[in-house]
């Protein structure tokens, strides 16, 4: 394509993709002010999404399927997209599946939806129409051939599962029934649920009438259901907004991960899955026309997901509010990413200088951001903590990066001598340190929650060994094997080694640690319980403890069964019940949970002692055992910051997955123009900018560096790092007229509400509330309409003496801070 052709495909993106993005990002923002002014109500919204579930989307997918010549279709190319979408669909269940405990099926087929399924009608026509008008025009019919891939093929498996967590929901309420009935029940209700389902029904009625009217519709029913059909995007889009009413201020914390997860999966992980799979089976008639296709399914994978998927989340109650704020932002993110393929689709030139420079240019932003991490770690003495001492090996790791790369300069041409031999030696040691960092973080991670600090301490140095000295043993190996050459072939062969090892444990360990993780929120809740029964006067498990866990060791060892142990006496047991195997002595054993269900805790203290044997028979209790027990709330809360290490971790296997595709593309010298130069710049991004990812989440946390700053000026200016409030007298006339209004009428209420004894750090404070319980009770109370108005509200009581911190060292805020009634 010359020069000219390049300049007329920018302009026909710049000509369609912006109007189709402003129609798309309005009509949402038109549905959020009715939502948010209530000119649409709740009810009307549920009346809005039945119509766009039951008319509207099943119009469109009947026409869009009964209209389409199968007669000249490439299949090796809708093979290929099948194939690449098939991997990640089942991928993504398999991973929640093995996550989510229990396992939940209807979750798993709405996130493989949500990452498979694309806006090929809405965005996609016009986005590939404007890319591909002027060489390839066929390129938009395929947009009618790929999407009953997802419509026909995979979103009926993902129907089956949310049919089937349905039914089976639904079965929970059933008392009293045999158990063969009940599965008679569910296997009846799931047919009837599937074959009543408007969706998967249209999707086989299109097929059919493709094939029996010869893809010609007759006029009445084309024209009928046509005027449904368009009305899809305008409703579908309208009812995202409505539903994003009061959604996107509850993804904070861990309800970010899962929504990141998500987007990554579908913008980035798909369209290079697809292009990988059309360029393996060489889907084009020659090398240039599977290049293009190549690029185009890369192109296709980058289109945001449909609005159809929160049709069926509205229409299986699924994941509602996380699908319709992904949707949004997936939506938003996309854009860029298309702009940038757009732009280098085209681009067939040497750009190694280009990707150097970059890489210099990143070296030295990511340089500044690892010495800030490494300043916070030292300041606030994080690196004493696990797994902050991981972390700060991983820092120094990047740091010895980014000096390796400015050491060889913005552009390294020189010919081959000691002084480059050792840079571009040191260069790879350091890469190679910070992938094995990387997955040796994820392992001190998952020991941190199974085994316990004190183990982490204990295995630091093994891990050290391994991403430090495994790294030198490889550049060692290959400077003795190329005789100092450092680069090339072998040097790709062995990054290719190391990357699929780093993703293999740290995906591995990663799932390993979200399943513990959601066993001992499971574990904290039947303590909970169990210390209720206590309290009540039920000592049931300690009379019965010791058998039980004999009964549970025998199913884990022998049978390979798992049961929970239930603290309700059996109907039969007697007295003389002792002597009958059947009655476990009052326990009621089920058997169908899992491992991550077992609520004994003797049998779970037993299970993970790693005392000798001839010291576990005096692990009488977790307070007792002496070997290294999992961390107790502190060590896996705020200290630890375990959300952002898991964050972390995430960003970096994506890291990975991109160096390991690009460095593949490498070893089997395919095609490097087009989009893998869009690649190559984003895994340079990823590869040496890595500190950046750090520097956002550890080194902009105002509470350890900004915070304490700012009582050190005001120590130093007013002589106390207290609050300093403004005088009495010169109070406005809206605090003032807000404090007198609050303690007339509502003070006393308020404090009969939410005051009460709270035991923080030690110590016992009375009669205070937090922040946000305040805040909650303003909102309740009809003072605010929302949070924020809520805080403001509070803030005046704070300014008029009405209200304060426990410590006088905070202004108020929506917090967990203590604050008292003055």
């Amino acid at each position: 394509m010359d020069t000219n052709a390049k300049v007329i495909v920018n302009d026909s993106v710049s000509d369609h993709l912006c109007p189709a993005l402003f129609q798309c990002f309005t009509i949402i923002i038109c549905g959020y002010v009715a939502g948010r002014l209530n000119v649409v109500s709740k009810l009307e919204s549920k009346g809005i999404a039945t119509f766009v579930g039951t008319f509207a989307l099943p119009s469109l997918i009947f026409l869009s399927l009964a209209r389409l010549d199968f007669s000249v279709v490439n299949w090796t190319f809708l093979v290929a997209i099948l194939l690449a979408k098939g991997l990640v669909f089942f991928l993504v269940i398999m991973v929640t599946l093995l996550v989510s405990r229990p396992t939940h099926l209807g979750q798993a087929g709405i996130f493989a939806i949500f990452c498979t399924q694309s806006n090929d009608f809405a965005l996609g026509f016009p986005i590939i129409d404007a890319i591909y008008n002027k060489t390839h025009p066929e390129f938009a019919l395929y947009l009618y051939l790929m999407a009953p891939i997802s419509l026909a093929i995979l979103n009926p498996v993902a129907f089956i599962l949310m049919e089937l967590h349905k039914q089976r929901e639904n079965s929970q309420t059933v008392v009293n029934s045999p158990p063969h009935l009940q599965k008679l029940k569910m296997f009846i209700q799931l047919c009837k649920g599937i074959i009543f389902n408007p969706v998967l029904i249209m999707t086989i009625l299109g097929i059919i009438g493709n094939i029996a009217f010869k893809h010609q519709l007759s006029v009445y029913i084309e024209g009928l259901l046509d005027v449904f059909g368009q009305s899809f995007s305008a409703a579908a889009l309208f009812l995202l907004g409505l539903r994003m009413v009061g959604q996107i201020m509850r993804l904070r914390g861990p309800a970010l991960i899962l929504p990141c997860v998500l987007i990554i999966v579908k913008l980035i992980i798909l369209p290079v899955v697809m292009r990988e799979c059309v360029s393996a089976l060489d889907a084009g008639a020659n090398q240039s026309e599977t290049q293009s296709l190549s690029t185009y399914a890369f192109l296709y994978g980058t289109i945001p997901t449909a609005p159809a998927v929160f049709v069926f989340s509205n229409l299986y109650q699924l994941e509602i509010d996380l699908m319709a704020s992904s949707m949004v932002f997936c939506t938003f993110l996309s854009a860029p990413i298309i702009f940038l393929s757009a732009e280098v689709i085209s681009i067939n030139k040497d750009f190694a200088d280009q990707i150097q420079k970059f890489a210099f240019d990143v070296s030295i932003v990511a340089l500044i951001a690892a010495l800030w991490i490494l300043l916070v770690f030292t300041v606030t003495k994080k690196y004493k903590s696990i797994p902050h001492k991981l972390t700060l090996c991983l820092n120094i790791s990047q740091i010895l990066q980014a000096i390796s790369v400015i050491w060889g300069g913005p552009v390294n041409n020189s010919p081959l001598s000691w002084n480059t031999t050792i840079q571009q030696a040191f260069q790879l040691f350091s890469s190679y340190s910070c992938l094995l960092w990387t997955s040796m973080l994820t392992i001190g991670i998952l020991m941190l929650e199974s085994r316990g600090p004190s183990f982490v301490v204990t295995l630091w140095p093994v891990l050290a060994f391994v991403a430090w000295g495994a790294p030198a043993v490889m550049v060692g190996v290959l400077l003795a094997a190329t005789g100092g050459v450092v680069g090339g072939d072998a040097a790709d062969a062995i990054r290719l080694c190391v990357l699929f090892f780093c993703i293999t444990l740290t995906t591995g360990c990663l799932l390993l640690y979200a399943r513990l993780r959601r066993r001992d929120a499971r574990a904290d809740e039947t303590e909970r319980l169990i210390d209720n029964e206590h309290a009540s006067g039920n000592h049931f498990f300690s009379n019965y403890g010791n058998l039980a866990l004999l009964i549970h060791i025998y199913l884990i060892i022998f049978t390979g069964t798992y049961g929970t142990i239930t603290a309700s006496p059996s109907p039969n047991r007697n007295d003389d019940c002792s002597n009958d195997l059947n009655c476990n002595n009052g326990l009621v054993a089920n058997n169908s949970q899992d491992i991550e269900d077992i609520t004994n805790e003797r049998l779970v203290i037993f299970l993970e002692c790693a005392c000798p044997p001839s010291q576990q028979l005096r692990c009488k209790s977790s307070e007792s055992c002496p070997c290294l027990r999992p961390p107790d709330g502190a060590a896996r809360g705020r200290g630890a910051q375990l959300l952002r290490h898991t964050v972390l971790i995430i960003a970096y296997s994506l890291m990975m997955f991109l160096a390991l595709t690009i460095t593949a593309w490498r070893v089997m010298r395919k095609d490097q123009t087009g989009v893998f130069i869009e690649v190559e710049f984003l895994d340079t991004a990823f590869c040496y900018g890595q500190a950046l990812i750090m520097f956002v989440l550890f080194g902009l946390n105002p509470e350890e560096i900004f915070i304490p700053t700012v009582r050190y000026l005001k120590k130093k200016w007013y002589g106390t790092d207290t609050v300093v409030l403004p005088p009495i007298d010169e109070l406005p006339f809206e605090t003032k007229h807000i404090c007198e209004q609050f303690i007339t009428h509502h003070l006393e209420r308020c404090k009969k509400d939410i005051a009460e004894d709270i035991r923080w750090r030690m110590r016992t404070h009375r009669r205070v509330f937090r922040g946000a319980s305040l805040v909650r009770w303003l909102v309740r109370a009809g003072l605010a309409a929302d949070a924020r108005e809520a805080e403001l509200y509070a803030r005046h009581l704070l300014d008029g003496r009405l209200l304060a911190h426990v410590a006088r060292r905070h202004h108020f805020s929506n917090s967990p801070l203590l604050y008292t009634f003055d």
